[in-house]
């Protein structure tokens, strides 16, 4: 019977091992599972999900950076007499308006004729010595750019940003 008995634990022994065995590999397959389908999902809503509201603000981005193309519109040669020291004097010049905004040189070539009254006056009033030097030109440039957006009724960034002389000649 000691043969039996040992057969019959040696026998059980085995069938509890395999049963453990099989619930311990049974376990660690559904955890895997579970935590594959979960990994599987949070994937699924981190791309799919985010995406549209990403891709929306990627684009914004996209548009911001791009590089700003300027736009020109030709303001015709402006000739100005000056008083100088009992004489008189001739201011002329060529000159280009610059902005970013279509707009600002839409309402500009509409409004050329307000634009040209307000720097045939400010040309007039300016000093002829002063406007031998780079500072003269330099200071009378800013004050045309204001003189323009003044008489658009425009402010930055909607703006006239720039005036470049094509052509200043004085006489």
């Amino acid at each position: 019977m000691a043969d039996k008995d040992n057969l019959n634990l040696g026998g059980d022994a085995p069938q509890a091992e395999e049963k453990s065995g099989g619930k311990g590999k049974l376990i660690i397959i559904i955890v895997a599972v579970v935590v594959l389908l979960g990994g599987g999902a949070g994937a699924f809503f981190f791309l799919s999900g985010g995406d549209e509201a990403e891709g929306e603000d990627a684009v914004e981005e996209v548009v911001e950076e791009a590089p700003k193309v300027p736009l020109y519109l030709d303001i015709e040669k402006l000739l100005v007499n000056l008083e100088h020291g009992g004489r008189t004097r001739y201011v002329q010049a060529e000159m280009q308006l610059m902005s970013y905004k279509q707009e600002a040189i839409d309402q500009a070539a509409r409004d050329m004729p307000a634009i040209r009254d307000g720097l045939i006056t400010l040309f007039s009033q300016q000093d002829f010595a002063a406007l031998k030097t780079i500072e003269g030109k330099d200071a009378l440039r800013a004050d045309a750019l204001k003189a323009v957006n003044r008489a658009l009724g425009l402010t930055p960034p909607d703006a006239i940003e720039k005036i470049y002389f094509e052509n200043f000649v004085l006489q």
